[in-house]
Parts: structure tokens; sequence; C-alpha cells
């Protein structure tokens, strides 16, 4: 078993099993959990579950989505993403993650920014995505909200945080896209990208997804693929894995 995975499968038990239900704004109860947190070392492999089918190239899509700025529906059609589709109207999300990433506040282009900060040894390297002034121009507050990079010589850490995290269905996608954050900007940078922290504020499993939850646990491991590539030309090379597992969105 791989040691990311074995962190995510003992979080969602851990979560399963604390008995802490709590209400939220969609109706369907969560067990929860307060202030989680996961090391993910990238030199040992992509962090992909291997248990349970992700759709790579939909988790790439959405990365390039937000990397290049963009907040439209079309892009994410053209790639076989429709998760958003509800919060959407009139075929935009408004000023969602990739707005914030590289036009905070209308002007800022953050990613140029952490580079620049990266590149100079500073301990200033974040990008934020909470931006207050914004959200009600937001289809859907944004659920992680900083990437603050940490250079130690020629290596490049990033941790992530999330006000809000659905362990089940979310945050394998997040843990991709932050992964390819962290990847890009450290190829960027001339760095080698080392380990990927999240630190999930509210950590949380819906009660409805309580027997796929445990259905995942179950299931075989395997190993974890190597990624491929650049910016361009992403790829997972060999990538195994047991069966989707189909689980109903909560929005």
């Amino acid at each position: 078993m791989s040691i990311f995975e074995n962190q995510y499968k003992n979080l969602l038990l851990k979560c399963l099993n604390s008995n802490q239900i709590a209400k939220n704004r969609t109706g369907v109860d969560t067990y929860k959990l307060f202030n989680e947190s996961i090391n993910i070392d990238l030199n040992l492999g992509f962090p992909i579950l291997t248990s349970k089918k992700i759709f790579f190239n939909k988790a790439l899509s959405e990365f390039k989505w937000i990397f290049e700025g963009r907040n439209d529906l079309k892009y994410l059609h053209d790639n076989n993403i429709n998760w958003w589709d509800d919060f959407a109207k009139n075929g935009s999300l408004g000023k969602v993650y990739g707005y914030q990433v590289k036009k905070y506040n209308g002007k800022v282009n953050q990613i140029e920014y952490a580079i620049n900060e990266i590149n100079n040894n500073s301990r200033r390297a974040i990008i934020t995505l909470w931006n207050p002034s914004e959200l009600q121009e937001q289809a859907l507050p944004c659920c992680y909200t900083q990437f603050n990079f940490v250079r130690i010589n020629d290596k490049l850490n990033m941790s992530m945080a999330f006000r809000s995290s659905d362990l089940f269905l979310g945050l394998p996608y997040d843990i991709i896209v932050g992964a390819l954050f962290l990847i890009t900007i450290a190829k960027k940078c001339n760095l080698k990208p080392n380990f990927l922290g999240l630190n999930l504020a509210d950590a949380h499993i819906y009660k409805t997804h309580f027997n796929v939850v445990k259905q995942y646990c179950n299931n075989k491991t395997h190993n974890l693929p190597i990624i491929q590539g650049n910016y361009e030309n992403y790829t997972l090379n060999k990538y195994v894995s047991e069966k989707y597992i189909k689980a109903e969105l909560i929005n």
C-alpha cells in the first residue's frame, strides 16, 4: 500500500469513526473532523488514488482552467467536466479560483508574484484564493484558500489550506490540482517538487457516502504512477486502479 493512500484511508476511517455529526447548508448531515493534516511526499509517486478510479485528465483540465485564469463553463464542458454546472450563471462561474490566481482584485497575477518570491528565497511566496471583497461575485466560494510555497535549497514544498473539504468526492481531485500546481511552479523555478502539505480546517464525509467510503477502504491498493512531461503534455505512467465508485454529488 502506498504511504499516501494509507494516510488518506486512515483519514476517512477516522472521520467515519468520530461519531461527530454536523448539519450544513446542503441539508445532508456530515461526519466531521477539525484541523486535519497530511504531508504527501511527491518523490514516492504521483498522489492519485488507486483503490478507486480517478479521472486524471479531468483533474488536469481543471488545473489548467485555474492556472490560466479561466472561469468559463465552456472550457470545462469541452473537457467533459460537469460538476460545476449547477453553480454557473450565463456560462460563467464568476471570480472563482482562476480569476483570483491571475487577477486578484482585478490586477495581481499571483503566479508571477509567487515565482518571483521563490526565486528570491523569500518566505512570502503565497497565492491567496480567499478574497472577501469579491465573494458576492463568485458562484461558489473557493474550498481551498491558499497555496504557501516553501523553498529549501533546490527543493520546493507547498502547503494547501482548505476551509472545507469533501473527503471522498472532492479531495482526491483537489490533491491532484495541488500537486500539479507544485510541480508546475517548481519546473518554472528549476527546482525539485518535494512535499505537498494539506491542511483541512473542516474535513467531512456526507452520511450518504458511508457505504461507498467503506467499499473504497476495503479495495486493493496499487503502486502510485509517475507523472511525465510538462504543462503542455502531462501524462501518468502506469496508473493502475480498481473500478470507479459512483457517489452522489452534494451541492
